[in-house]
């Protein structure tokens, strides 16, 4: 996330009723609205597919990059244990200020918890990609398989990247596999306000990619949950 939190900066202004336009551009100059009220709904308008997999969430529960605490705060009413995760101290506030009884300020990518701390962990709204790699994602999958429990599970979301038919992506992932990058690793920036963040990678996954992660952390696909174009994969040790 960029340094200068405008991620934050957006959920505290749509909190106090300030819903000003922002946009997501990506290095290459695409440009997408960034709908920040989809940060705030309840679970009545959580896509299909993570309806499905939070069934499976039990006991002590990890929400990687919290956001605006819409998933904690659907878990909580669920009587389970849930700390929220995220370096935006703004998004943190909110969530403190929506109800989100445990939070803490931690990186996605730097998981500091003991062995066995939780039974389930989710990263959804491609929150699975936050670390920005193969290589970075790869390490926070190793260090989830040692704070989860040996029966706990990892609720996992990401786009499909290669699962379009949209020219400017096509092209993009063409790109990327030009400059040896996965089709779905994208550079991108918040434009907010006048300002514009810094530059920052995210990592969407195939299926292949997914399995491929899976094999090298120790972890195992069980099901999967397909949403257009969101999928949920629902993750257990080996």
């Amino acid at each position: 996330m960029p340094s200068n939190d405008l991620f934050g900066q957006t959920f505290l202004d749509f909190y106090e009723g300030k819903n000003y336009p922002s946009q997501i551009e990506r290095d290459d100059g695409y440009v997408d609205e960034h709908v920040i009220g989809q940060y705030f709904e309840d679970y009545d308008k959580f896509p299909e597919a993570e309806k499905k997999a939070l069934r499976h969430a039990k006991g002590r529960v990890l929400d990687i990059g919290v956001g605006a605490g819409r998933h904690s705060l659907y878990i909580q009413e669920k009587a389970l244990d849930v700390i929220g995760i995220d370096i935006s101290d703004k998004a943190l506030e909110v969530c403190r200020q929506r109800g989100v009884k445990r939070l803490r300020k931690m990186s996605a990518c730097d998981l500091r918890f003991g062995r066995g701390s939780f039974d389930t962990a989710i990263a959804f709204c491609n929150n699975f990609g936050l670390c920005g790699s193969m290589k970075g994602v790869q390490g926070m999958m190793t260090r989830l398989h040692r704070i989860i429990s040996d029966d706990g599970i990892f609720l996992a979301e990401s786009v499909h990247p290669t699962d379009t038919k949209k020219r400017a992506h096509l092209r993009y992932h063409k790109m990327n596999m030009a400059r040896g990058r996965p089709p779905g690793q994208v550079r991108i920036r918040i434009k907010y306000r006048g300002k514009v963040g810094r530059w920052f990678d995210l990592l969407m996954v195939t299926p292949a990619e997914m399995q491929k992660l899976c094999d090298r952390t120790g972890w195992r696909i069980v099901g999967t949950y397909k949403g257009t174009p969101m999928y949920v994969y629902v993750l257990k040790k080996v």
